[in-house]
């Protein structure tokens, strides 16, 4: 078997590919806090677990042969976390894991990235900065950059934006104050996102070029406020939706260029539409 190295193992996204690829390889995962790792306690026996706070990443790579490097672990910067946490996280810990997939002479190094505007937010920025150095680095490593559109799913961060809104709708909280919506996005199940991922993984050898760039999208694109009121409608909520109270962000990305041919090609496509996506996700919230 292959040894993927995944970081991030214990998050909404690499949980879920952790059990996806944990058939086929060796998974070993690299998290911050090794204390709660409750969204793989059904299989620790079957993983390795590194904490980074104990461990130097060399270690890792001298201990084990690691084939693939796949980095999920993200601060989105939504809970006031430090500039200087978002830029380890997000840039200093995945370039440092590349350059030693390098120097280890690991196959591929995933990563995950954002279609956000760099200048949106520091999670935005460092995404983009991190985009950028593999790009100069990947003819000494194949680089699978996977951009990501907003996913949502059971068992996702409260913080995330769908979770957040039909939690607030289940409470029938009084007002939800929103931005006026016009933005669009292309929202994705975490099943479909985690299939691409696995779908990837087992492509490698189809992409010849040392960097690539694979957009993974529905291809329909909704706006934010077409969004909110259909969790509205489903969730029969009586929450007063206050669509123009807050103000866009600078920069604020208006409508994304959708474009999935790449990983379409690959023989990935997505299963769970928007409607029976946020289903499972209001019938798990209620519970």
């Amino acid at each position: 078997m292959q040894t993927i190295l995944i970081t991030g193992g214990n998050g909404f996204l690499g949980s879920h590919l952790v059990k996806a690829l944990l058939s086929q390889y060796t998974i070993i995962v690299l998290e911050k806090n090794t204390s709660n790792l409750f969204r793989l306690n059904d299989i620790l026996s079957q993983i390795k677990v590194y904490d980074i706070d104990q461990v130097q990443p060399e270690v890792i790579f001298a201990e084990n042969k690691i084939d693939i490097v796949i980095h999920t672990a993200t601060i989105y910067g939504r809970n006031n976390e430090a500039v200087e946490d978002i830029v380890a996280t997000n840039f200093s810990l995945p370039f440092s894991l590349f350059r030693l997939g390098v120097k280890y002479k690991a196959q591929a190094f995933i990563n995950t990235d954002t279609v956000l505007d760099r200048n949106v937010s520091p999670y935005a920025l460092t995404k983009a900065q991190l985009r950028e150095w593999l790009k100069l680095y990947a003819h000494e490593i194949k680089v699978v950059n996977m951009q990501l559109e907003h996913f949502y799913g059971p068992g996702g961060s409260m913080d995330n934006f769908i979770s957040m809104m039909v939690q607030k709708m289940l409470a029938n909280t009084p007002q939800i104050d929103l931005t006026l919506g016009e933005q669009k996005r292309d929202f994705l199940y975490f099943d479909d996102v985690v299939s691409a991922f696995v779908t990837v993984v087992a492509s490698l050898d189809k992409l010849t070029e040392p960097f690539s760039t694979l957009q993974v999208a529905s291809g329909e694109v909704v706006s934010i406020r077409s969004m909110v009121e259909t969790i509205k409608r489903l969730t029969q909520s009586s929450s007063i939706l206050n669509f123009g109270a807050v103000a866009y962000r600078p920069n604020e990305l208006m409508e994304p260029e959708t474009d999935n041919s790449k990983i379409k090609k690959l023989g990935w496509n997505p299963s769970v539409m928007i409607e029976e996506g946020l289903k499972r996700t209001i019938a798990y919230i209620k519970k």
